[in-house]
C-alpha cells in the first residue's frame, strides 16, 4: 500500500511487533529518529519498515501526509492515545487459520439523494465504476441513477422513480467495492440484504453488470407498480415479540425481514406500520419508519410472479471463486441457479439476513466489510455474532465504507487500514516502490519483554470521583519586576482598612499607588460586617444587593488586569483561626463568581485579620503572587501571606452503617429531590431504621414504597417548606421522636444569572432553603447530642462559577455554618459537592456549561459513599476532567483526578461507570470534551448509530468486563440506563428522579 495512497492521499505507516507494549516503544523510537531528521518522508519511514521489519501480531496504522501529521500519530502512539489518524489493530494468530473477508451489500432504507456526489468528485475508481454502471442504464434506455446518486442538496427521495432509487443504492455499493478493491481488500465472500444480493452477485462474479443492472430494473419496475400508502419499519424486538405485535396491530402488516435476534422489519399499510412503531416504541424499544413505500418480502407479490418473469432479463448464475450467499435462501448461490425462481423468491420471501450471515461465518469469514453510504447492517452482523459460539471474542472486524455527514475519503481510510492492518493476508509489500531505499540508522525493532508476573492491562484514563481537602501554604517570596500600579478603592466605608492598605502600598518595593483610572491593579475594600449569624448575613446581603452591593465592578477599567476584594474574617487559615464570619466570606464567592464574567481580567481575593498595620512586605508578596486566594495571617513583620490550594484527602474513615447508631434515625432536607432520594436509597440500603424526607411537595409514594419493600427501612414523608418555621416545628412536633441521629440537608434552589440580571427576588429565593432552612432545622428539629449533620453544600461556594453570584454565595454560607456548628460542639460536615446530573437546582444547559469547563457529573454512589463518614474537615467531592481541571479552577495548586503517564501506565484506582461510560462515549463520538455528554439522552439521540454501538460495546467491555447487549444500546437507552445496567448486577431497582 505504500505505492498506493490511501483514498484521503495519505500514505499508511505501519508498525507491529509481538507484544501490545511493544509498539509503543517502537513509535517512540521512530518519533525520535524522525525529529532528528526533519526532512524525511512519509512514504520513506512506511518504505523502511516494509522492508526492514517483520509483519508482527499486534499492530498500528498511522494514516500521514505530511512528517507533521506522522509526529503526531507516533506520539500518540507512544503515550497511548487515541488518534484520528491511529488505527490499531491484533492480527488473528497462527493457529486461527486464514481469515475470509466478506463484503456486505445492504438493501434500501439507508439511501438519500446526493449519497453519492462526494465520492464521485474525489475517488477515481468510484467514478469509473458510477460510469460504467450508467453508461448500462442508458444503453437499455433506463432512467439514470446518476440522477439521484449526484442529485443537489435538498433534494427529495420521492422525486425519483423507483429504478433511479434503486439503481443508485446498487451502483453505490459496487462502486464502493470497487475503491476497496484498489486498496488491495479483496472478497472471499459477498452477503446481499434484499437489493443489496444484486450487488453482491455481480461483485463476486455471479452475474455480468448488464444482467445485474436487467435485474435491478426489472425488480424496480415491478415495485413501482407496488408503490401506495405502504410503509416498512425497522423495530428492535425479536422475531417472535413482532409476530405478536402483528397480532394485536389492527389492519394488514407482515413481518418482512429477521436481521438479527433483535432487529426486524415490519411492512404493511401505513396506518398499521405507525400504529406497530407507536407500540413498540411505547415499550421502550427501537422502532423506525425508513424511506419505502412498497410492501416488498410479502405476500402482496404474490400475485405478480408472471409479471417479474417477463420482466427479467434469461440466465443463470455463473460458477465464481467468490461465494455469493443471498438473504433470501442464507446459503451460497449454487451456479447453474435459475434466474426466474432466485429473483423471484429474492423480492417476495421474507429476508433472513441473520442466517445469512451466520452461514458466512460458517464459511470463514471474520472480517465484514458494508458497501454502504451509511452504516445499516453493522448493529444486525454484530448481534448475530453475539450468538455464534464458534466465534472468539475480537476475532472479527466490522467496518462501514462511509457515514453520514462525514468526510466520505476520511472514513473510508480510516476503514481501510482497520481492515489491512487486522489482515494477515494483505500484500502490504506489493505495490512497493523499489526505488526507495532504507533510511540509514533506522531504529531496530524493539525487543520482546518477558514479564514473570501478573501485568494488569491498563484502563483508559478516567476521571474518577476525587476527595480532596482544603489547604493553606504559604506563599514564596516575591522579586518585584515592573512597578504596579495600585488603586485602593472604598467599596464599603471601612476607611480604617482602605488607609492601612494604601500606607502599607505606600510603604512596598514594587507598587506604587495611583488614581483609579491609571492603575492596572484594582484593591476593593468591602465592608466589614463581623456578624456572626449567617441567616442575618444572608438578609444583609439581600437587602444590600437591592442597594448595589456589587457596584465596584462598575469602575472596573480595561487597564484594571487584577481586581482584589479585600476582606476580614473571611477565611480559616489556622486552627488558631476563628470560624470565617458569614458576611465576608459569601461576599467573596460572589467575587470570584462576577470574574468568570470578565474574562480579560483576573478578580482574585486578599482576607486579612485586622484592619490595621498591614504588612507592605506580605501585601507585595500577595498581590504579585500567583495565587487567587490569599490570606495575610499574623502581627507587626510577622505578617505572612498563604494562599488557599487543595490537597488530595485518603478517607480512611469506615462508612458508617446501622451498627454505628448514626442510621437510627435520618432526616433528610429536599427529600423529593434527586440528591435527597439518593440519599434515602443509599441509607436504606446501609440499613438506616427510619427515615424522614421532607420537602415541599412529599416525594414520590412509588419509590417510597420500593425502598421500603426491598430494605424494611420505614420511610415517612410529610410535605414541609424548611423555609416555614412554623410549619417546620409542626412537623417536628408530630415526626421529630427521640431526635435526629442524622441529619442530611439537602434542601436548595438556584437563580443561574449573570450579576447584572439577577434580582432582589432571585438572591432570597437562592438563600431560602438552603440557608435559612438549615437554620430553622437547627433551631427546631429535635437533635441528640452525638447527631451527625451532612449538609450538601458546593465546590461553586470555594471556585465560583459563571452565573452562580448568588449560589456560590448560598453553598459558602453553608460551609460557614458547618464550622460554626462544630465550634458548638456538634458533629457537622460540609460536604462541597462537584456536578451532579439532573439535579432540578441548576438545569440542563447550566449543566453542560460547568461539564465545558472541567467539572463532571458524579456518580451517585459512589459519591454517596465519600460522603458518610466522620470526615475531619469539610471534604471536596468532585469528578473531573483532568485536562480542564484547572482552567476550571484558575489556580495552578488545584489536584485533578490522576491522570495517565506517557506510558499510559498511570491509571486513577477504582473507576465508576459513569466515567467509564463518559470516556467511551467521548471517544466513540470523537469529542475533545466528554463532559458535555448528556447521560440522559437516548444514545440514538448522542449520535451513536450501528457502526458507533459495536466501538461503545467494545470499549466498555474492555473497561469493566462486562459486555452490554447490542440491542440495548439502540433500543432507546439512555447512557445513564447503561450506567445503572453496569452498576447492578443484581438488577436491583432504579430509582429514577
Amino acid at each position: 500500500m505504500v505505492g498506493t495512497p490511501l483514498p484521503d492521499g495519505r500514505t499508511p505507516v505501519l508498525l507491529s511487533a509481538h507484544a501490545e507494549d511493544l509498539v509503543a516503544a517502537d513509535a517512540a523510537a521512530i518519533l525520535a529518529f524522525v525529529d532528528r531528521r526533519p526532512a524525511t518522508e512519509v512514504a520513506d519511514v512506511a518504505s523502511t519498515l516494509l522492508r526492514t521489519r517483520r509483519l508482527r501480531r499486534y499492530r498500528a496504522v498511522v494514516r500521514a501526509a505530511h512528517a507533521d501529521e506522522l509526529r503526531a500519530g507516533l506520539a500518540a502512539l507512544a503515550a497511548g492515545d487515541d488518534h484520528p489518524l491511529v488505527t490499531r489493530a491484533t492480527a488473528p494468530g497462527a493457529q486461527a487459520g486464514s481469515p475470509r473477508v466478506a463484503f456486505v451489500f445492504p438493501g434500501q432504507g439507508s439511501q438519500w439523494p446526493s449519497m453519492g456526489a462526494a465520492a464521485y468528485d474525489r475517488l477515481l475508481e468510484y467514478r469509473a465504476e458510477v460510469d460504467a454502471c450508467a453508461a448500462v442504464f442508458s444503453a437499455v434506455g433506463a432512467a439514470s441513477p446518476l440522477d439521484y446518486l449526484l442529485a443537489e442538496r435538498g433534494a427529495r427521495t420521492n422525486d425519483f422513480s423507483q429504478v433511479q432509487i434503486q439503481g443508485a443504492q446498487f451502483v453505490h455499493g459496487v462502486a464502493l467495492a470497487r475503491v476497496w478493491r484498489s486498496a488491495g481488500v479483496l472478497p472471499d465472500i459477498t452477503v446481499g440484504h434484499s437489493l443489496g444480493e444484486i450487488g453482491a452477485a455481480y461483485v463476486a462474479g455471479a452475474i455480468s453488470l448488464p444482467v445485474a443492472v436487467g435485474v435491478v430494473i426489472a425488480r424496480a419496475t415491478l415495485l413501482d407498480r407496488l408503490t401506495g400508502p405502504y410503509r416498512v419499519a425497522v423495530l428492535g424486538i425479536t422475531e417472535d415479540e413482532a409476530r405478536d405485535v402483528i397480532a394485536h396491530t389492527p389492519g394488514w402488516l407482515e413481518l418482512s425481514v429477521v436481521n438479527s435476534k433483535s432487529s426486524v422489519a415490519v411492512s404493511g399499510d401505513g396506518d398499521a406500520v405507525a400504529a406497530a412503531v407507536r407500540t413498540v416504541s411505547e415499550g421502550g424499544s427501537f422502532a423506525k419508519p425508513i424511506e419505502m413505500w412498497f410492501p416488498a418480502h410479502t405476500t402482496a407479490l404474490d400475485p405478480m410472479r408472471s409479471d417479474l418473469d417477463a420482466l427479467l432479463p434469461g440466465g443463470e448464475f455463473l460458477d465464481t471463486p467468490v461465494e455469493f450467499i443471498g438473504s433470501a435462501t442464507a446459503d451460497v448461490v449454487p451456479s447453474g441457479t435459475l434466474f426466474a425462481d432466485y429473483w423471484y423468491g429474492n423480492l417476495r420471501s421474507t429476508v433472513r439476513f441473520d442466517r445469512a450471515v451466520a452461514t458466512a461465518v460458517e464459511r470463514g469469514a471474520r472480517t465484514f466489510v458494508e458497501m454502504s453510504a451509511h452504516p445499516a447492517l453493522l448493529f444486525a452482523m454484530g448481534d448475530v455474532l453475539d450468538d455464534l459460539p464458534d466465534v472468539a471474542e475480537g476475532s472479527v472486524t466490522m467496518v462501514g465504507s462511509g457515514r453520514r455527514d462525514e468526510d466520505v475519503t476520511n472514513r473510508l481510510s480510516a476503514n481501510i487500514a482497520a481492515v489491512v492492518a487486522a489482515d494477515t493476508n494483505h500484500g502490504w509489500t506489493d505495490p512497493l516502490d523499489r526505488s526507495r531505499k532504507p533510511l540509514r540508522d533506522f531504529p531496530f525493532a524493539p525487543m520482546r519483554t518477558n514479564r514473570h508476573w501478573a501485568a494488569p492491562e491498563p484502563l483508559p484514563p478516567i476521571a474518577g470521583i476525587t476527595v480532596a481537602v482544603e489547604q493553606w501554604q504559604p506563599v514564596p517570596a516575591t522579586t518585584a519586576g515592573e512597578v504596579r500600579r495600585v488603586a485602593v478603592l472604598d467599596a464599603g466605608g471601612d476607611q480604617p482598612l482602605a488607609d492601612a492598605l494604601r500606607s502599607a502600598v505606600d510603604r512596598a518595593d514594587g507598587l506604587r499607588q495611583v488614581d483609579v483610572v491609571d492603575a492596572d491593579v484594582l484593591v476593593v475594600v468591602a465592608d466589614h460586617v463581623a456578624q456572626h449569624d449567617a441567616v442575618a448575613a444572608a438578609d444583609d446581603l439581600t437587602d444590600r444587593w437591592e442597594r448595589g452591593l456589587l457596584s465596584y465592578v462598575d469602575a472596573v477599567a480595561p487597564t484594571h488586569r487584577d481586581v482584589w476584594l479585600v476582606t476580614m474574617g473571611a477565611e480559616r487559615v489556622g486552627a488558631a483561626d476563628p470560624a470565617p464570619l458569614p458576611f465576608p466570606a459569601a461576599l467573596a464567592a460572589m467575587h470570584r463568581s462576577i470574574g468568570l464574567e470578565h474574562p480579560d481580567h483576573r478578580f482574585r481575593h486578599l482576607d486579612l485579620s485586622s484592619d490595621h498595620d498591614v504588612s507592605a512586605d506580605a501585601l507585595v508578596t500577595a498581590l504579585l503572587g500567583d495565587g487567587d486566594v490569599v490570606a495575610i495571617r499574623g502581627g507587626g513583620t510577622a505578617q505572612v501571606a498563604h494562599q488557599r490550594s487543595m490537597r488530595d484527602a485518603s478517607v480512611a474513615t469506615p462508612s458508617w452503617s446501622a451498627d454505628s447508631g448514626v442510621l437510627d434515625e435520618v432526616v433528610i432536607t429536599g427529600g423529593g429531590g434527586a440528591i435527597g432520594l439518593h440519599y434515602a436509597r443509599a441509607l436504606a440500603e446501609r440499613g438506616a431504621r427510619r427515615i424522614v424526607l421532607l420537602s415541599r411537595g412529599g416525594a414520590d409514594a412509588a419509590v417510597l414504597r420500593r425502598l421500603t419493600q426491598t430494605h424494611g427501612t420505614e420511610i415517612v414523608a410529610p410535605p414541609c417548606d424548611v423555609t416555614d418555621r412554623a410549619g417546620l416545628a409542626a412537623t417536628a412536633a408530630e415526626f421529630g421522636g427521640g431526635g435526629a441521629s442524622l441529619v442530611v440537608h439537602a434542601a436548595g434552589a438556584a437563580v443561574i444569572a449573570p450579576h447584572r440580571d439577577l434580582t432582589t427576588a432571585g438572591v432570597r429565593d437562592t438563600f431560602g432553603a438552603k440557608v435559612g432552612g438549615l437554620g430553622h432545622l437547627v433551631d427546631e428539629w429535635p437533635l441528640r447530642a452525638d447527631t451527625r449533620i451532612l449538609l450538601c453544600s458546593s465546590v461553586s461556594g470555594l471556585w465560583g462559577g459563571r452565573g452562580h453570584v448568588a449560589y456560590s454565595a448560598a453553598n459558602r454560607l453553608l460551609d460557614v455554618m458547618a464550622a460554626h456548628l462544630r465550634a458548638q460542639g456538634r458533629h457537622c460536615t460540609a460536604v462541597r459537592w462537584g456536578l451532579w446530573q439532573d439535579t432540578g437546582i441548576i438545569d440542563a444547559e447550566e449543566i453542560t456549561r460547568v461539564q465545558r469547563s472541567g467539572l463532571l457529573a458524579m456518580a451517585p454512589d459512589r459519591a454517596m459513599e465519600e460522603s458518610l463518614r466522620d470526615h475531619a474537615n469539610d471534604p471536596l467531592v468532585f469528578s473531573a476532567d483532568p485536562n480542564r481541571l484547572r482552567a476550571f479552577l484558575g489556580q495552578p495548586d488545584t489536584p485533578a483526578a490522576a491522570a495517565p503517564t506517557a506510558d499510559g501506565a498511570d491509571v486513577p484506582d477504582g473507576l465508576d461507570a459513569t466515567d467509564t461510560m463518559r470516556l467511551a462515549l467521548g471517544a466513540v463520538l470523537s469529542l475533545a470534551d466528554a463532559g458535555g455528554i448528556d447521560l440522559n439522552a437516548s444514545l440514538l439521540d448522542l449520535g451513536v448509530d450501528s457502526l458507533l454501538a459495536l466501538d461503545l460495546r467494545k470499549k466498555l467491555k474492555k473497561a469493566t468486563g462486562r459486555t452490554v447487549p447490542l440491542a440495548t444500546i439502540l433500543g432507546g437507552a439512555t447512557a445513564a440506563e447503561l450506567i445503572d445496567h453496569l452498576n447492578r448486577p443484581d438488577e436491583k431497582a432504579l430509582i429514577r428522579d
